[in-house]
């Protein structure tokens, strides 16, 4: 089609005001759609995470850092046991140095990992080789037990996180 026969069929569709009203209703309405979803969205992924989180049934947990301990799975089973921590914060977390404990002064030493903003890493009981996601403290013998507290420390030596648990 040459441009000449493109203008006049444009000049034509255009003359109908019945089409110019919907074609403007039409791109009113997807303006506003568009809002909508970027606030709905803004909202939910850029909302503050609560200081102190209690998840009933799944363990009391105290947050005072950009990282959150979120659970302990299978406690007592060394095949099965991990903790997993969720980086809640807006910033890079580099752990070389950080430590779990468990409440009879038995520490994990993270080694050299930076954990990214929503990242999340498991720390199993058993041996195994690490990857950037899933760590293995390399024990014989389960270290989590029921109603026992666990202990997030930084590099310092100060309480990050604590965690029952359940």
């Amino acid at each position: 089609m040459r441009v000449g026969a493109i203008i006049v069929l444009m000049r034509d569709l255009l003359s109908d005001p019945r089409l110019v009203r919907y074609l403007l209703l039409n791109v009113a309405v997807s303006i506003v759609t568009a809002l909508i979803v970027m606030s709905v969205w803004t909202y939910f992924v850029f909302r503050e995470t609560p200081a102190v989180l209690e998840t009933a049934g799944v363990g009391t947990q105290v947050v005072t850092s950009q990282l959150q301990v979120t659970t302990v799975v299978a406690a007592g089973d060394l095949q099965n046991e991990r903790v997993t921590i969720e980086h809640i914060g807006q910033q890079e977390v580099a752990l070389a140095g950080w430590r779990l404990r468990d409440g009879n002064g038995i520490e994990f030493r993270f080694p050299a990992l930076v954990l990214h903003p929503g990242g999340q890493v498991s720390v199993y009981t058993r041996e195994g080789d690490d990857t950037a996601a899933e760590l293995y403290w390399d024990r014989q013998v389960a270290v989590w037990s029921r109603g026992e507290e666990l202990t997030l420390l930084d590099a310092s030596g100060d309480v990050q996180a604590t965690y029952i648990v359940p």
